[in-house]
């Protein structure tokens, strides 16, 4: 049950469009009929004035740059990782049930992890696709170690390990748990860039800053799995066949949104949000409501209805 649903401006604008003419462009905007979806984590309260879900997040695979099950050398504060088989996410297409235990040995506030190969991990980096991982982090004594003022999570992408892109987070921005690490919808060539990214975008670091030297991390305090992008194709999906359904005495439309069970694996879900096809999507309503785990064996079917009063 959505606690949080509305048909936002753009939304408006469509119904007022589509209900008033038969042409389908007017001044290079096309606003087309709602067809399609996009669901997402972490979503605030909707807004009519809203033109994103605030962190959409894949329905299909993507492409998976390393799966969690690579080691990763660690340099200054950090140690090499070792596996974690028992608290790894899931997701992507990926069966490995494999993550790393980010070990940090407690001689600098620096702890750095690296793969400089990712091409034998998995696949390179796509500079003109958005990336994100997985971080978890196991309980508040451990998220205490990081730094509390300032950055204290860096992920850097890059050429090696002077040329570089990469995007920072503070302390507030982490929780105990499970974090999606992402830059959402900038695209990786579109974040800050350290010296000059030529050829391929192989390297991959994960650098955590923490308030003491001294800090250490052992197996399961601080757990990365998971590096993957996408397209704008794997993020959207098209409503059931036979839907929107519209009944005229009530003034009714009924749309049916469905997730099956190898789609957007690994997500805590709390919204949905409806679009058109246009050359750059509309987000024409947006649904928040109460997070729900979404995992292989679970299938979601969304079910709107729209009244006209």
């Amino acid at each position: 049950m959505a606690n949080g649903s509305l048909i936002n401006n753009q939304g408006k604008g469509i119904i007022l469009y589509r209900g008033y003419t038969e042409n389908l462009d007017l001044s290079g905007s096309l606003r087309t009929a709602p067809s399609q979806f996009k669901v997402g984590i972490s979503n605030g309260t909707p807004s009519v004035t809203s033109t994103e879900l605030d962190y959409e997040v894949p329905i299909l695979d993507g492409t998976v740059n390393d799966g969690g099950d690579n080691l990763l050398t660690g340099s200054s504060g950090g140690d090499n990782s070792t596996d974690n088989t028992v608290t790894f996410k899931e997701g992507a297409g990926v069966a490995d049930v494999t993550a790393q235990n980010l070990i940090a040995n407690g001689s600098n506030v620096t702890k750095i992890w690296t793969i400089t190969n990712l091409a034998s991990a998995g696949t390179n980096i796509t500079s003109t696709e958005p990336f994100a991982l997985w971080l978890y982090i196991k309980d508040a004594t451990a998220l205490a170690k990081f730094l509390s003022a300032g950055t204290c999570l860096t992920v850097k992408l890059g050429s090696d390990t002077s040329n570089y892109f990469y995007k920072t987070w503070t302390a507030a921005n982490l929780v105990v748990g499970w974090n999606w690490i992402t830059s959402n919808t900038v695209n990786v060539e579109d974040l800050s860039e350290t010296g000059t990214v030529a050829g391929d975008i192989d390297t991959f670091i994960i650098e955590i800053i923490t308030n003491n030297a001294a800090d250490a991390f052992v197996a399961g305090d601080v757990i990365y799995d998971l590096l993957r992008q996408w397209a704008i194709s794997d993020l959207i999906s098209n409503f059931s066949a036979g839907y929107p359904t519209f009944n005229y005495t009530n003034k009714e439309v009924t749309i049916r949104c469905y997730v099956n069970s190898i789609q957007a694996n690994g997500f805590l879900i709390n919204s949905l949000g409806i679009y058109n096809k246009d050359t750059i999507p509309l987000l024409a309503e947006e649904d928040t409501f109460a997070g729900e785990s979404k995992s292989s064996t679970d299938e979601f079917s969304f079910v709107i209805v729209n009244r006209i009063s």
